[in-house]
């Protein structure tokens, strides 16, 4: 496969039990408990074997990468298996070091997990050593199969920053809801070793019986020709409740004055309780998708709230877009909610602009956030809606998360995109800062 041709297939994902089938086998250390209520004693922990891995010079200097799997050779379902990845030297000695998780986050008995570190040595590394720190026992609802997922890859591509994406869509084909936790590709060379990781990004968290979903992938760069293996996490689940997220009327495709393109809608929560969850905004010419992006809530949302939201940076998509014929474009969109703890209680915060400017195809505005109460608060953010002379939204976006102690301040920036030909100084802007607080 190469990045550049567009092309489909059709695989039965089922989590890779294949990817086991590797030739590079290595030391499987004693895997140490994970101090959990759930972890059994040292005596009866299930083994984590590391199955085989590669250790591999990135494009980058001084980049070097270690991709590999693990299995669970127990007789128990795992959860939250980390690993210890270290860089050792001609003599052993430690040179870089990273402790990091598998994945997928559940695995079956019996079932290959990929993995893959990122390094930044000093020196040229003689081997890669990786040790199972820890791992938590499923709890007795977890399923001992996994459902049948069915996957197609639409196209793939560089995007502008080196990184190789993978777009298509997941199905599922069962009668059952599945949980997807995780879903990616393991390429590897013509030999079986493997060469690359790319995980998804974007993509359904829950899918119905028969329902279809787009997901985009990425992995840290263009490996090549390799042969990719698909592996995903789904799990079988219980029926959802009734969505309490919606759309606040149809989203709205604009262009930047560089060609751009940006989606700007609302979600409004419906329900009778605080929910949060995410917006998958699809950009399609014709049938071809041609561009994928996702937008978390910054925190959960209460009952009748609104949320102004933009979907802009879809990756690589100035490869398939063409900005002289943006009617052609279609935009669909994806909600996914779930209640949320309510003990975390919003309230306002005080926020001071310094500067409030447009500069090319963009508004950017900065200032502070000042914490007035007597409580710590975090995920404090400033949410902006920026509507024209008439009323309709152009653009939002929100802040970073912080943390503010009582009486405590941060500064922050925004960055929003606007419409070609829109002038700034005709608009309303509405700013508010929240942050959350959990009482005592």
């Amino acid at each position: 496969m190469t990045q550049s041709n567009r092309f489909r297939f059709s695989l039965l994902i089922g989590l890779c039990i294949a990817l086991a089938a590797c030739q590079n086998a290595t030391v499987s250390p004693t895997a140490s408990p994970n101090p959990s209520p759930t972890a059994l004693a040292p005596t009866s922990i299930p083994p984590i074997g590391v199955v085989s891995h590669q250790l591999l010079e990135g494009s980058n200097s001084g980049e070097w990468r270690v991709v590999g799997l693990v299995e669970n050779q127990g007789q128990t379902a795992l959860t939250q298996v980390q690993l210890h990845v270290s860089l050792l030297g001609a003599a052993g000695a430690v040179l870089a070091e990273e402790t990091t998780d598998t994945l997928m986050s559940n695995l079956l008995p019996g079932e290959a997990a990929p993995f893959s570190v990122t390094f930044d040595a000093l020196s040229t590394p003689a081997e890669a050593e990786i040790v199972p720190l820890s791992h938590v026992l499923a709890d007795g609802q977890q399923a001992d199969h996994r459902p049948e997922l069915i996957s197609e890859l639409e196209e793939s591509f560089v995007t502008g920053n080196g990184e190789l994406a993978m777009m298509g869509f997941i199905t599922n084909p069962g009668n059952g809801y599945v949980a997807l936790h995780s879903h990616g590709f393991l390429g590897r060379s013509s030999d079986g070793r493997e060469q690359m990781a790319a995980v998804m990004q974007f993509g359904p968290g829950l899918l119905a019986p028969g329902e279809s979903a787009p997901f985009l992938a990425l992995a840290p760069e263009n490996p090549g020709a390799v042969q990719w293996t698909q592996f995903h996490d789904g799990l079988t689940v219980a029926p959802p409740g009734i969505r309490s997220l919606e759309l606040r009327g149809d989203p709205q495709l604009h262009l930047t004055a560089q060609g751009a393109p940006f989606v700007v809608g609302a979600v409004a929560n419906t329900g009778d309780a605080a929910a949060v969850g995410s917006v998958m905004v699809s950009l399609f010419d014709g049938n071809r998708l041609i561009g994928l992006w996702e937008i978390e809530t910054p925190r959960p949302l209460d009952t009748g709230e609104q949320l102004a939201f933009t979907a802009f940076g879809f990756p690589g998509v100035s490869l398939r877009f063409d900005p002289s014929d943006p009617s052609a474009i279609r935009v669909e969109t994806r909600i996914e909610d779930i209640y949320a703890d309510s003990v975390a209680t919003p309230i306002d915060l005080q926020v001071d602009v310094s500067a409030f400017v447009s500069v090319g195809s963009a508004i950017f505005i900065r200032g502070t956030i000042h914490n007035p109460a007597e409580l710590s608060v975090h995920a404090a953010s400033v949410y902006a809606e920026v509507r024209s002379s008439t009323g309709e939204l152009v653009t939002a976006g929100w802040s970073n998360a912080e943390s503010l102690e009582p009486g405590g301040s941060k500064e922050f920036v925004l960055n929003l995109p606007i419409p070609v030909g829109m002038d700034a100084t005709l608009t309303e802007y509405d700013l508010r800062a929240i942050g959350l607080t959990t009482e005592p």
